[in-house]
């Protein structure tokens, strides 16, 4: 039997690829539990420095829920336990002491969309399409996708995607900052991403753990809250091995090859 959901973890990098290509990687509920139970492997493996979430195939990211079967459930029960898996799951993602990329390998359509805003880093291929498609479906966010996504656009712009549900390209959710960098298939989506995790793999895991932390801390903490919290993590790194390590490559002139 074929896993919704593919986890692999190769000399520090992870990848989660989800594995419905023929229903344009809906998230069926196999999936959606799938995905959580991988996201918390990821928390509890320290060998793991960078994930990778991505689709199968070259056509969808992530489509959303898988309607078809979600369909058969009008029930609330179901929309409450479609809330809480996915939610939670991304809720983890952000948490998570490491960097994750998203790999938009195709489109990404409703939910797919919100995955994303969970994701720390965006590449995306540039035939992927975007599309906050809830309101198409009578629905409103249910994954924690709002309040992500005006934090990184703004309020205006969210309300633009999320009222109208409209389709952009890869070239505008880059010009908006919805993802950092579109990639030519001439260079290749994987090849970027590969490049880009091996970059990050390289840096000292601290501080890019530390790093992470405060930019989301500043999205719901006041300044003063941040600018405190900057300050502890900043006094803990700065005694760590991999700072004086840092320090110590820049007296010698060197590379620095960092421990954690």
């Amino acid at each position: 039997m074929t896993k919704e959901i593919e986890y692999t973890q190769q000399d520090g990098i992870a990848t989660l690829r989800v594995n419905r290509p023929a229903a344009r990687n809906a998230l069926n509920w196999a999936a959606q539990e799938q995905f959580a139970a991988a996201v918390a492997e990821v928390g509890r493996d320290t060998a793991v420095r960078v994930l990778i979430i991505t689709g199968a195939g070259d056509k969808a990211f992530v489509s959303g829920g898988d309607l078809k079967e979600l369909s058969q459930h009008p029930e609330r029960e179901a929309g409450e336990r479609l809330n809480r898996v996915m939610r939670e799951a991304l809720v983890q993602l952000t948490r998570l002491p490491i960097p994750v990329i998203a790999a938009v390998n195709g489109d990404a359509f409703g939910g797919g969309c919100e995955i994303l805003t969970a994701c720390d880093l965006r590449l995306a291929a540039s035939r992927a399409r975007f599309c906050f498609a809830q309101v198409r479906n009578a629905l409103c966010t249910g994954w924690g996708g709002t309040g992500r996504l005006v934090n990184l656009l703004e309020q205006a712009r969210a309300l633009d995607l999320l009222l109208t549900s409209r389709i952009f390209s890869a070239e505008e959710a880059q010009a908006m900052g919805f993802v950092q960098q579109v990639v030519d298939e001439t260079v290749g989506l994987e090849t970027a991403v590969s490049q880009l995790a091996h970059t990050l793999i390289q840096l000292p895991r601290q501080a890019l753990a530390a790093s992470k932390q405060l930019v989301y801390a500043a999205s719901q903490l006041p300044v003063t809250a941040t600018n405190e919290l900057e300050t502890e993590l900043f006094v803990e790194l700065w005694s760590e091995p991999d700072h004086l390590e840092a320090l110590a490559a820049f007296r010698e002139k060197r590379k620095p090859v960092f421990g954690s």
